[in-house]
């Protein structure tokens, strides 16, 4: 029986890290988008009710930034004060008339530092970037918890985006 050389234990030794590796991240990315990402069928009166009720936190508060109903930057907000609180986490919550679904994704604010440049915010396939709107996460980090967009489509499509 021929003596397999070492090196070649190390390289297989190295491609099944490398493989195993590739598995965990796919799982924690697998795991991530589950636990942070809640899509279910509602009717547009529930849906209102969801949105309504978050709304409330808000009472008195405009929205950070000022959409028109086709989604487009009408204007900013930046002239309110800052908070001492800072917020943990980015709330999106999305309906889809036509599907019928309700989209709650929640990101936490540590995920949003790392990612510092290019943080876009997807609005009825409009991207708002926050560069374009010469914001940072640590500029909504400073607002503190708020009502950062609160949009209404034409087709009865409805966005909102908070901090908490």
């Amino acid at each position: 029986m021929a003596k397999v050389k070492t090196w070649v234990w190390v390289v297989v030794g190295v491609f099944a890290v490398c493989v195993l590796g590739v598995v965990a991240l796919a799982a924690a990315g697998i795991w991530f988008a589950r636990s942070h990402i809640d899509i279910q069928s509602t009717t547009p009166t529930a849906a209102t009710d969801d949105f309504q009720r978050v709304r409330e936190r808000f009472a008195g508060q405009q929205p950070l930034i000022e959409l028109d109903e086709r989604g487009h930057v009408v204007r900013a907000h930046t002239d309110r004060p800052m908070s001492d609180q800072r917020p943990e986490s980015l709330h999106v919550m999305a309906f889809d008339p036509d599907d019928g679904r309700i989209v709650r994704l929640t990101i936490p604010f540590w995920l949003l530092r790392l990612k510092m440049r290019g943080t876009r915010i997807d609005v009825g396939g409009d991207n708002i970037d926050l560069e374009d709107l010469k914001m940072t996460v640590e500029d909504l980090e400073r607002y503190g918890p708020t009502l950062i967009v609160d949009h209404k489509g034409e087709d009865g499509e409805h966005v909102l985006v908070w901090s908490q």
